[in-house]
């Protein structure tokens, strides 16, 4: 019998060891201490690549306004991609890692240097809780001000706004399994927070982003939750699909829909919906045009499992969908950006020649991974594996760092919160500043099945060219550091 037909009660026996054992380990191995994988050779490393596909103009009947920030073009083709990797309350590293990138890579530095970032040469992009930052510095570009910022801000981050103890959970997952109820905190407690990232409302996107939500209304195989017996959808990662049986004995499926949707700003939504087909994009692609639409991206992005209650979208005349002949579209809900730890793959394949910086995270834990595939057919650090193929570069902490972010004290708060926050900034600083070095990758090696390479995804062709070469990846970034 598949795991996916078992009861209620041998489920609740799984996640049971799950979660015990979670109370244990606090996650798998990161490989942080394995070298380095090495640079590509200098004269691969700087080939030149094709240009990216043109953009097209967007369909009429989407109805969408498309306003452009006055200082940007229409045209854009990015050199640099980075990708802010959620990792929990631990979003502090990435701001350490922040800090380092903008000492290190000049580009960035858009008000001390004369040969800086022009609009359109970084693309931001965000998932779970990275998806704050990726909005801090889409709203407010990087700048010194924007670094110092984000660390001020984050030291009046209550440690008991986001539930991470083990225990808690354990506990709250076998209540919602008995009463058939949803759970997690209201996003209602952090929307306090992401208004001040958002700027109160003020927010233009200055810098192209796009951030991601996981699709709840496809994704979800809970059938203690949503009653349906019947339902068990299966995920392909080849394409990020879903499919449904069509019937209980049947052999036969149909594609549903994407585990997830990009949020983007309007140029990178017009990329993203006019260059690549719905087949090969991984996610469905909604607008992000005011404020209020950043603000929606971030929360459906932090609305993880066991951490907030799933948010509805409240403007589906702003989303493209995945479509198929015959299948009826669902109210949407978002739950969490998991579906992708790193938002790089459709980015890269629209501007092949673009270097990916990745701000790092660790393997998940086994209890983490049997849960969500539990529920939601997917495997988080095959999920992960498939983004990391596609970085030049990742900030990964090592055992070490991760063990000491993973250990910060319980009922920390005031003073002694806000000095704990600011060491693990500098663990974020430190690693990204060994890393951003000449001549380093900083990726862990590959994970490889009897030689082969079982987590590299299916596209790897710049969008539009299914005949050209693949897309050159982990090659570092050399060609940015001063």
């Amino acid at each position: 019998m598949s795991s996916k037909r078992i009861t209620s009660g041998a489920r609740i026996i799984v996640l049971s060891s799950a979660m015990s054992f979670a109370l244990t380990s606090c996650g798998s191995s990161s490989n942080g201490d394995k070298a380095p994988a090495q640079p590509a050779p200098e004269s691969e490393s700087l080939q030149p690549v094709e240009q990216s596909v043109g953009l097209r103009t967007i369909a009429t009947q989407h109805g969408m306004s498309m306003q452009i920030a006055a200082d940007r073009s229409d045209s854009i083709n990015p050199k640099l991609v980075y990708a802010f990797q959620g990792k929990g309350t631990t979003l502090t590293w990435d701001i350490g890692v922040a800090k380092a990138s903008y000492e290190r890579i000049s580009m960035l530095r858009a008000e001390s240097n004369a040969q800086a970032m022009a609009a359109g040469d970084v693309v931001v992009t965000g998932n779970s809780s990275g998806a704050l930052l990726a909005a801090w510095f889409s709203c407010r570009g990087f700048t010194s001000e924007a670094i110092q910022g984000a660390e001020s801000i984050v030291s009046g981050f209550p440690s008991e706004l986001v539930k991470e103890d083990i225990a808690a959970k354990l506990r709250e997952v076998l209540g919602a399994i008995t009463s058939g109820q949803e759970f997690g905190s209201p996003l209602s407690t952090i929307s306090p927070l992401v208004d001040e990232i958002t700027l109160n409302g003020a927010c233009v996107p200055r810098i192209p982003t796009v951030i991601v939500a996981s699709n709840q209304d496809v994704n979800d195989n809970r059938r203690w939750l949503n009653g349906n017996s019947d339902r068990a959808r299966s995920f392909d990662i080849s394409d990020f699909s879903y499919s449904q049986r069509n019937g209980v004995l049947s052999f036969e499926s149909q594609k549903v829909g994407k585990i997830c949707t990009y949020f983007a700003d309007p140029v990178m939504f017009r990329y993203l919906t006019e260059n690549l087909t719905q087949e090969e994009r991984l996610c469905d692609v909604r607008v992000m045009e005011t404020a209020e639409d950043m603000k929606l991206a971030v929360l459906a992005s932090i609305a993880e499992p066991t951490y907030f209650i799933p948010i509805e979208e409240p403007s589906d005349s702003k989303l493209v969908r995945f479509e198929t002949p015959g299948v009826v579209k669902t109210r949407r809900f978002y739950n969490g950006g998991f579906a992708m730890p790193g938002v790089v793959q459709d980015v890269k394949r629209l501007f092949p020649a673009a270097r990916a910086l990745g701000t790092g995270r660790w393997d998940y834990s086994t209890a983490e991974v049997t849960i969500m595939h539990s529920w939601y057919d997917v495997n988080l650090n095959s999920l992960q594996e498939n983004s990391r193929w596609w970085l030049d570069l990742e900030s990964f902490p090592t055992d070490a760092q991760k063990a000491k972010l993973l250990a910060r004290p319980a009922g920390l708060d005031g003073a002694a919160l806000a000095a704990r926050y600011k060491e693990e900034i500098e663990l974020g600083y430190q690693r990204g500043v060994s890393c951003l070095q000449l001549g380093k990758v900083c990726l862990p090696a590959r994970k490889m099945t009897f030689g082969r390479d079982t987590n590299k995804p299916a596209f790897t062709k710049p969008a539009g060219q299914p005949g050209g070469a693949e897309i050159i990846t982990r090659q570092g970034l050399d060609l940015f550091l001063q």
